[in-house]
């Protein structure tokens, strides 16, 4: 089973996320929700996860700091990073780890989304 981590502190943005997850993947999956950086960090002290998806800015981290914060998770880790700014895209260091993506919180989301993982996204336990 796939282990998904979802990091988004608006509830609206989150559900979005879950459901259309729901709607696209084809695997099964567990998924566990988090608002902020530290509790993921916390929580992957004892556990892994094979997706990560997490907003670029939240509470407790913004931009370059958030993607820092999972620079050491394994490279198998799939690491998704969204954004309603396009200028986030511009100014982050993404090629830190071999499987990160970014994804926009706009009008096309729907489709990126799907487009990563039905294209990019690659899984060792499907």
């Amino acid at each position: 089973m796939v282990k998904i981590i979802l990091i988004e502190d608006d509830s609206i943005m989150s559900s979005a996320v879950r459901l259309h997850l729901k709607v696209i993947l084809e695997f099964e999956y567990t998924i566990k929700v988090f608002g902020n950086v530290r509790s993921v960090l916390e929580y992957l002290v004892n556990n892994q996860c094979d997706i990560l998806i997490s907003d670029i800015n939240l509470p407790d981290s913004k931009g370059n700091d958030t993607i820092e914060s999972f620079s050491s998770l394994p490279h198998n880790t799939n690491i998704i990073f969204m954004s309603g700014s396009s200028d986030d895209m511009e100014s982050l260091a993404l090629k830190n780890h071999p499987n990160t993506h970014f994804i926009m919180k706009d009008m096309e989301f729907n489709e990126s989304m799907g487009h990563v993982f039905t294209k990019k996204i690659k899984l060792k336990t499907i």
